[in-house]
């Protein structure tokens, strides 16, 4: 049966680079907040309960890839928008004139930069000189990495982490059978969502129908 699982999460903190700040908080306002506020949503009207793993593994499988999607679309937009204080020139741009540069003035190296472990360096990519954001960003910002290690699942669950593994998730495609979870519902994925979790409490609940 589904069973319940967690996982320790990390949260960063970027307050550093005001210019990473200023991405992550668009990342959010434009990107996120909309599923976090119909997450809020369908708890306040009952449903969903993430203590309810057919209520979880059902909102992971039917939002994880609209999430992405939005993610990638604003990975898009981000790389070819034109930044007034480059002379209107996009990121992608001035990356591939400054790699056409170095190819043929001979020094691009194909180097691809420092190893993962500097680059996972707590402090890795700040600038202690640069200014800080507007304290209202800095409130609503990640405060720092998140290594608590919790004793076993119920003291993950009961910290508000909820975390679905492979086979659970794989278990719950078995039992949704051809149910298209990437239609499109013209409601954000929440129709899509509440008949997933009705055809999952059939499949898994049959005496509740």
């Amino acid at each position: 049966m589904i069973a319940k699982r967690g996982s320790a999460a990390l949260n960063i903190a970027s307050w550093s680079n005001i210019r990473m700040e200023r991405n992550w908080h668009d990342v959010r306002k434009d990107t996120l907040q909309v599923f976090h506020e119909i997450f809020i949503h369908l708890e306040e009207v009952g449903l969903l309960d993430m203590d309810f793993p057919i209520d979880r593994i059902c909102l992971y499988i039917v939002f994880q890839p609209r999430i992405q999607a939005s993610l990638d679309q604003t990975h898009t937009s981000w790389n070819l928008h034109r930044m007034h204080t480059e002379n209107y020139k996009s990121p992608r741009a001035i990356y591939e004139r400054s790699r056409e540069k170095a190819m043929n003035r001979g020094y691009w190296t194909g180097d691809p930069g420092d190893d993962l472990a500097t680059a996972s360096h707590p402090s890795y990519g700040e600038d202690s000189n640069a200014p800080l954001p507007p304290l209202d960003e800095l409130a609503n910002d990640p405060e720092a990495p998140d290594y608590t290690e919790f004793a076993d699942a119920t003291a993950e669950r009961e910290a508000g982490v909820f975390v679905n593994d492979n086979n659970e998730v794989a278990e719950m495609k078995a039992a949704l059978g051809d149910f298209d979870h990437l239609a499109d519902d013209g409601n954000w994925g929440i129709d899509v969502y509440c008949h997933a979790v009705a055809l999952a409490t059939a499949y898994f609940s049959p005496d509740e129908e």
